[in-house]
C-alpha cells in the first residue's frame, strides 16, 4: 500500500479473484468520515469477503455449496443472489453470449483452477498459430439458463440440480460496484478489480483512464470519465496450450462450449455500472467486428482486431484501464 494521509488520499493494491485489484480514495468530502486508508481497507475486506463467498475455486464457497446442493430450490445469501441476479442481468443484455450455465464447458476446455500465470501464452503469437475460421459467436437456444432464478423475498435461488452456476463472467464488475458503494461522502474514488473499473466521487471531476495494447502492453490513448464504468474483454488475460498442444481461453461461444475466435482480441466498454460495462465488452467481443460497433454503440467503447488496430465508438480506448486519479499534491497512477 502506498503511504497515505487524510490529506492525499489511499492507494491501495493486492492480489485476489486471480487478478491484480487497486483501490484509489481521495480525501473526505465531509467532517466525520474515516480516513481514506481506512476506508480503503473497508473495501479490501468486502472484496476478500465477496472472493470467499462466490469464487468457483474455493470448495468451502457459497457458491460451491450451492452447485452441490440437489435440492431445486437453495436458501441463499443476499450477496449471492445478487451476483446470480447480475449475472442473469448480463445474459439477457448480452442476448445470450454471456451465460452463467458454461461452468461445465469452461472445465472441460482446461479452465479448471485458480489461473496461472506461467500458463500465458503470448496472445499475438499463439493467434498466428490458429487455422481456424474467425466468426462471431451465437447463443445456446438449448440453455438452461431460462431455468434459473433468484426470489428476494423467499431468500432462495431456484435451479434444476446439477446445474452448476458461474458468475465470472459478471463477478468482477458487480464486485466493483458493490465495492464503490462503501465510498461514499469522499471527493474522488476508483475500485478496479481486474480491469473492471468503477469511478466516481463527490467532486464530479473527471478522471483520466490510460490502457493498455493487448499486444505490446504500451499505454495508448485514454479517455475521461466522471462517473460511471469501464470494463475490458479480452483473450491475452487467460490464454495457453491445452495437452492436445491446442490454444485455450476462456471466452467461450455458448453454442459450441469451446473458445471463440471472433477476429477481435480485446474489447473495452463503457457503461454506468460495471456489471454493464463487463457484460457489453464480453458481448462486443464475442460478436466480432461488425458485431461491436453496434454493442459499444449503446456507450462507446473501443475494440482491437487481430492486426492490433483499434476501431473507436464514442469517446474511449481498449486495453486494460490503468487509472489516473488527481489528488491535492500528487498524482495516482
Amino acid at each position: 500500500m502506498t503511504p497515505a494521509t487524510p490529506d492525499t488520499g489511499a492507494d491501495l493494491r493486492l492480489e485476489l479473484m486471480g487478478t491484480r485489484i487497486r483501490i484509489l480514495v481521495g480525501p473526505a468530502a465531509r467532517p466525520g468520515l474515516p480516513s481514506p486508508a481506512a476506508a480503503a481497507a473497508t473495501v479490501e475486506r468486502f472484496l476478500r469477503a465477496y472472493d470467499r463467498a462466490l469464487s468457483r475455486f474455493k470448495p468451502e464457497s457459497e457458491l460451491c455449496a450451492l452447485n452441490a446442493d440437489p435440492r431445486p430450490v437453495v436458501p441463499a445469501s443476499d450477496l449471492l443472489r445478487s451476483a446470480i441476479s447480475a449475472a442473469l442481468e448480463a445474459a439477457e443484455l448480452s442476448g445470450g453470449l454471456v451465460d452463467p450455465a458454461l461452468l461445465d464447458d469452461l472445465v472441460a476446455v482446461g479452465y479448471r483452477d485458480h489461473w496461472d500465470r506461467s500458463r500465458r501464452l503470448d496472445v499475438r503469437e499463439a493467434i498466428e498459430t490458429l487455422d481456424v475460421p474467425r466468426r462471431a459467436a451465437s447463443p445456446n437456444l438449448a440453455s438452461r439458463r431460462r431455468e434459473i432464478s433468484v426470489d428476494d423475498r423467499a431468500g432462495t435461488i431456484s435451479r434444476p440440480p446439477g446445474l452448476r452456476l458461474d458468475t465470472g463472467g459478471t463477478g468482477k464488475g458487480h464486485a466493483a460496484d458493490l465495492g464503490a458503494t462503501l465510498l461514499d461522502g469522499y471527493t474522488h474514488w476508483a475500485v478496479d478489480c481486474g480491469g473492471d473499473l468503477r469511478v466516481g466521487g463527490e467532486a464530479g471531476a473527471q478522471r483520466r483512464v490510460d490502457v493498455e495494447h493487448p499486444f505490446t502492453g504500451d499505454l495508448v490513448s485514454g479517455f475521461t470519465v466522471r462517473d460511471g464504468a469501464i470494463a475490458t474483454s479480452g483473450l491475452s488475460s487467460r490464454i495457453w496450450r491445452g495437452p492436445d498442444g491446442g490454444v485455450r481461453h476462456h471466452l467461450l461461444d455458448p453454442a459450441t462450449g469451446r473458445p471463440a475466435y471472433t477476429g477481435l482480441i480485446a474489447v473495452t466498454a463503457l457503461a454506468p455500472t460495471g456489471v454493464e460495462a463487463e457484460a457489453l465488452a464480453k458481448t462486443a467481443l464475442l460478436s466480432g467486428p461488425a458485431g461491436a460497433r453496434a454493442v459499444l454503440a449503446r456507450h462507446g467503447g473501443v475494440a482491437f482486431d487481430e492486426a492490433g488496430r483499434i476501431e473507436r465508438v464514442g469517446a474511449a480506448a481498449a486495453g486494460r484501464p490503468v487509472v489516473r486519479l488527481r489528488m491535492p499534491d500528487r498524482r495516482a497512477a
